[in-house]
């Protein structure tokens, strides 16, 4: 990626940060170091600090990459630990500097390291200063998540003969995560789900021992990691004739789901989202049995800003991408779910996702 358009990011940080109060910035977070330096690697510090310029600290294992992956700023490569390049810039001469730390990714070990080793500087946690950035994508950004997509919709389509009865569901996972690198993904964007049966009911159920049976539903979700940017996708199907209980409990779903999609345009909180598709659930009689939120924004993280839940304040803008993703679980019996990737548009979201969605009886 262009060396300019990280430039333009820890700028953008840079304003935020007067209009926080704040001094500076230590990025430690993987998806953080990534979007703001073009780091890929696992072990990075990163200062944007106003008016000092940024630095940016590894050890000896990633010298090399970080010639061809950060550039613009100063480097160093750093023996122990990070935080002794950190100390030694001029920025923190000066006393009471307020320096921002990410609440959800950084430890209160973290804290107390960060502490110990300057400590004339003011550490403060924050929330979201860099998803309310990452969460808008530019063209490079949405072309690497809609490849990520296209990985996961053909992934779909070739793993449908594998869906058999007697087949193990922890086999069915083997082959869509094997097809997924096949296709071109660098990895799996998450733990494969593959559900059958009863255990289509648990929204999370991670693939087991258990044979796929006839009359079945079977939830599949997953997704590909490629060029550091994500995609989730969920498919329900029918192992065989599907009975009418079935039919009626997917269309809720699927019309849910879609409203959902309607629903989606700048200047919409999350939760307005989210109750638009409950209300097509409640209204089925369903209600009791979605108890997780709509979606969620997705990119550098399966799960990233903004979210779609009931109580979701998150405005939702043009570039945003997020999933749709309603469900209905009914314990003991099975359950639905039908996920997309959809692009928040200048009007309207354009879902990107291509996979069938209406019932499939295999």
């Amino acid at each position: 990626m262009n060396t300019k358009i990280y430039a333009a990011r820890r700028r953008r940080l840079a304003l935020k940060l007067k209009k926080e109060n704040l001094d500076a910035f230590v990025a430690t977070a993987p998806h953080h170091l990534r979007y703001l330096f073009g780091f890929s690697g696992s072990n990075g510090l990163g200062l944007i600090a106003n008016g000092d310029g940024s630095r940016f600290f590894t050890d000896s294992r990633y010298a090399e990459q970080i010639k061809r992956e950060v550039k613009g700023v100063k480097t160093e490569v750093v023996s122990g630990t990070l935080l002794n390049g950190l100390k030694e810039v001029p920025f923190f001469r000066r006393p009471r500097r307020r320096v921002g730390l990410d609440a959800k990714s950084t430890t209160v070990k973290m804290l107390d390291l960060c502490s110990a080793a300057i400590r004339g500087a003011l550490w403060e946690k924050t929330e979201n200063l860099v998803e309310t950035l990452l969460a808008v994508k530019d063209a490079g950004e949405l072309a690497r998540i809609k490849k990520a997509v296209e990985i996961a919709d053909i992934t779909f389509e070739e793993i449908l003969p594998a869906i058999r009865p007697g087949v193990r569901e922890a086999d069915v996972a083997a082959e869509i995560e094997y097809r997924l690198k096949r296709n071109g993904a660098d990895e799996p964007a998450f733990g494969t789900i593959v559900a059958s049966g009863f255990r289509s009911a648990m929204p999370h159920g991670r693939a087991s021992e258990k044979r796929i049976g006839r009359g079945e539903f079977v939830t599949l979700d997953f997704g590909a990691f490629y060029s550091g940017y994500c995609s989730d996708i969920t498919r329900t199907v029918v192992m065989g004739k599907a009975s009418s209980r079935q039919k009626k409990v997917y269309g809720v779903v699927l019309r849910a789901q879609r409203r959902g999609i309607e629903a989606l345009r700048p200047g919409v909180k999350g939760r307005e989202v989210d109750g638009k598709v409950r209300e097509v659930i409640r209204r089925a009689g369903l209600g009791k049995y979605f108890g997780h939120g709509t979606g969620h924004g997705i990119g550098l993280l399966v799960h990233d800003f903004p979210g779609v839940g009931q109580t979701s304040e998150d405005i939702l803008k043009t570039g945003m991408v997020v999933t749709i993703e309603p469900g209905v679980y009914i314990p003991g019996w099975g359950g639905v779910r039908i996920e997309d990737d959809v692009y928040v548009g200048p009007h309207r979201g354009a879902v990107l996702n291509r996979a069938p969605k209406e019932l499939l009886e295999l």
